[in-house]
């Protein structure tokens, strides 16, 4: 061997073994730690060590299964071994269309609210989990729940699709496809959601006109009866994010109801009303998986002969609307955004499907297939 190739044969095993060298480097101590032992930080700024893959969870909102089932997909229902109950209250069709396909979820243990006070640390314990989630909108309430499950050796990690509704969702569910050992179908649900949400982002910042006043209420009271609104958080953001002006931005409380007669003096140029199946109120907006377009329509109506609607101008003018209320702290808000910017710049957007979005999520991530109506315009 000349010098030549002596100094290439060493040039050579330098650069694979720096290669390799950078390869360990760049592979998180996440991924090298003995026993598949990894250490995160959750959605409350939290340091959570764990072993991956988790193979039994607990969901402490169980309307969680949205993103989880997006994640897990078809055998999602295996790792689930607890759940609060607030599907079946707050999201019923949702509920009712997995167990339509997955019956066996109706076998699923209830571990208890955590936001109405019945949360068994007990029951939890008993189910030997592996990971419990908690979503941030209740981690104050769950600050000692979380100490005893950690003294019993059970990690709980914090997730959120409400505070920070349009940053959270794709770390949140980063992070559950980490833990959970699906990383690239994650990654393809987080890409996907930073796509849909672009569509409005890339457009909405060229628009220099004055933005329309907007009132949203979460519409599970009926028409009798004032739901609230939100300031800062849900669909406040969402509001501000796609050009709006939410006249209950300055409340200092998160989830405000409004006064009548501060909305009446408003005047808002927007009205949206949010629906669901809520079985405690079967007058107010039904929207979701088994609804049907023109039935939906005549529930929204209902609330347009409250006193002194019939003197809005958009009530007049028939611009009032209706959103699917899980798209306010679920992964397809960006399915609300681009309805709300729709509604609230037509012509910018007027080649905008929001729900063909929701569609293709379906089609792509779930095990479920999409029915219904998420969103609605009094307008036919």
């Amino acid at each position: 061997m000349n010098k030549n190739s002596s100094i290439v044969t060493a040039l050579t095993f330098i650069i694979i073994i720096s290669a390799a060298g950078i390869f360990l480097l760049s592979g998180s101590s996440e991924k090298l730690t003995e026993n598949n032992i990894i250490t995160v930080t959750d959605l409350a700024g939290r340091s959570v060590s764990l072993k991956v893959p988790v193979e039994r969870v607990i969901l402490g909102s169980s309307r969680d299964l949205h993103e989880f089932a997006a994640i897990e997909g078809e055998d999602f229902s295996r790792k689930i071994v607890g759940w609060g109950p607030d599907i079946k209250d707050t999201d019923k069709d949702t509920y009712d269309k997995f167990k339509e396909k997955y019956p066996e979820i109706e076998n699923i243990p209830d571990v208890g609210s955590i936001s109405k006070g019945t949360f068994s640390v007990e029951k939890v314990v008993s189910l030997n989990p592996d990971l419990v989630t908690i979503p941030l909108w209740d981690y104050e309430k769950a600050k000692e729940d979380i100490k005893k499950l950690e003294q019993a050796g059970i990690p709980v990690i914090v997730i959120d699709f409400w505070a920070k509704p349009l940053e959270n969702p794709p770390k949140s569910v980063l992070l559950m496809g980490k833990l959970l050992g699906e990383e690239k179908r994650a990654n393809d649900i987080a890409n996907f959601y930073n796509d849909q949400t672009n569509i409005v982002y890339s457009r909405i910042t060229k628009i220099t006109r004055q933005k329309p006043t907007v009132y949203v209420e979460c519409g599970w009271k009926g028409p009798d009866t004032y739901g609230n609104s939100y300031s800062n958080v849900g669909w406040g953001e969402l509001i501000n994010r796609s050009g709006g002006s939410n006249i209950a931005e300055n409340f200092s409380e998160q989830m405000p109801t409004i006064n009548p007669e501060f909305l009446l003096d408003q005047d808002p140029d927007i009205i949206i009303i949010s629906g669901a199946n809520w079985p405690a109120a079967p007058n107010s907006l039904r929207l979701g998986y088994y609804t049907n377009e023109d039935n939906s329509r005549e529930l929204l109506r209902g609330y347009l002969n409250r006193p002194g609607w019939n003197t809005l101008e958009t009530v007049q003018n028939e611009n009032v609307y209706g959103v699917f209320h899980g798209c306010c702290f679920r992964i397809y808000n960006y399915a609300a955004l681009q309805a709300f910017a729709k509604w609230f710049y037509p012509e910018d957007f007027k080649d905008i499907d929001p729900e063909a979005g929701i569609k293709e999520f379906h089609e792509r991530f779930m095990p479920i297939d999409y029915s219904g109506t998420w969103i609605l315009e009094l307008k036919e």
